[in-house]
């Protein structure tokens, strides 16, 4: 056990099943991601890319933007449930979003008509996205402060949600749902988003008062996520069959020169929070396909034609929105960075191996 949790914190992709791997060839795979809007972005070509591998998948990401699990799982069937947005740091009603994508690249959003922000959603809770479809396959999202869900931090107690989630289900369906986790990725060197609550779990609350500072803590953060990460999915023990490291991936791309050129260092400068569309939510998705599907690193023939890239100039620190065209050799290194995060592995299956 310890073994397969230090080979998660080593960037290692290693999933908890009897089988060779997660899921072989079978027929259309359901794949549930639940989180905040993180998962939209990490899920956005997981669709596309298994669809070019010959996997039929029907992919649904259901989120609560700039929420936690624990806020999830308080509003589960809740239509005027109220939270704090740790994005905007204000109380907000349901703004509930459920995306489906079914072999396509393009979502379709359930209801189609979208949601209205503000004092009303449209009625789409968690609980009627998990009864939507007979989902093989939960990925929960944690809040980038991935340690507001351990318990010995007193966080929320993931497993909760996962029991709920369950008791939602067809008997048959909860019986044979895989459920796992995401890890989430730190704020990049530059960012500006300074938020207190990252700095009350990852700095003692103590407010950085440089750049430097800031860019030091984020650095930490990284690793103090992935560590937080670990813990958590030895506290959700058989609740946790997998582990899909995104945080792990994206570390990896922003250190390659040509990669951290799409969008702001893998991320927008506009909100210097989501990533990028393109290239850099293609190697999130690559994350969730090379973990949970049986395909090989070039499988995949599809990758996106172009990236949205944003970034400060000058000494006015305007924003300069581009769209930039991505090559073959792009997408090639896109999916050397998904795959490495199992790279330690001697064979393959042994991110498949059963402990």
């Amino acid at each position: 056990m310890r073994r397969f949790f230090r080979n998660i914190i080593s960037g290692v992709v290693v999933v908890l099943a009897a089988a060779p791997y997660l899921f072989a060839q079978q027929d259309t795979l359901r794949v549930l991601g639940v989180g905040n809007s993180w998962t939209r972005d990490s899920m956005r070509w997981l669709s596309a890319i298994a669809s070019s591998a010959g996997r039929p998948l029907i992919v649904g990401h259901a989120y609560l933007g700039g929420s936690t699990l624990e806020q999830q799982y308080r509003g589960i069937d809740d239509t005027t449930y109220t939270y704090k947005h740790s994005g905007q740091d204000q109380v907000v009603h349901n703004t509930y979003q459920y995306w489906k994508y079914n072999c396509a690249e393009t979502p379709v959003k359930v209801p189609a008509e979208g949601y209205r922000n503000g004092l009303a959603g449209i009625g789409v809770t968690l609980e009627s996205v998990v009864r939507d479809e007979p989902w093989d396959i939960v990925v929960f999202q944690p809040h980038v402060v991935v340690r507001a869900h351990l318990p010995q931090y007193g966080g929320f107690d993931i497993n909760d949600l996962v029991a709920r989630i369950k008791a939602m289900m067809e008997p048959s369906v909860a019986a044979a749902v895989r459920c796992g986790l995401m890890v989430p990725f730190s704020y990049p060197a530059g960012n500006t988003d300074y938020r207190q609550t990252v700095v009350d779990a990852y700095n003692d609350g103590v407010r950085p008062s440089s750049q430097k500072e800031w860019d030091d803590l984020y650095e930490r953060m990284h690793h103090y996520i992935q560590a937080d990460a670990r813990t958590l999915a030895e506290h959700m023990g058989r609740n946790c069959s997998f582990v899909i490291n995104v945080g792990q991936a994206i570390y990896n791309a922003r250190a390659d020169r040509k990669l951290s050129g799409f969008g702001y260092l893998l991320q927008r400068a506009q909100d210097n929070t989501h990533l990028s569309e393109g290239i850099p939510m293609y190697i999130a998705s690559l994350c969730y396909a090379y973990t949970l599907l049986d395909i090989e690193k070039d499988a995949p023939a599809f990758y996106p034609l172009y990236s949205k890239d944003a970034h400060l100039t000058g000494d006015t620190g305007n924003t300069v929105r581009t769209k930039v065209r991505n090559t073959p050799e792009d997408a090639a290194r896109a999916r050397d960075c998904a795959w490495k995060v199992i790279r330690r592995c001697s064979h393959r299956q042994q991110r498949c191996s059963a402990l």
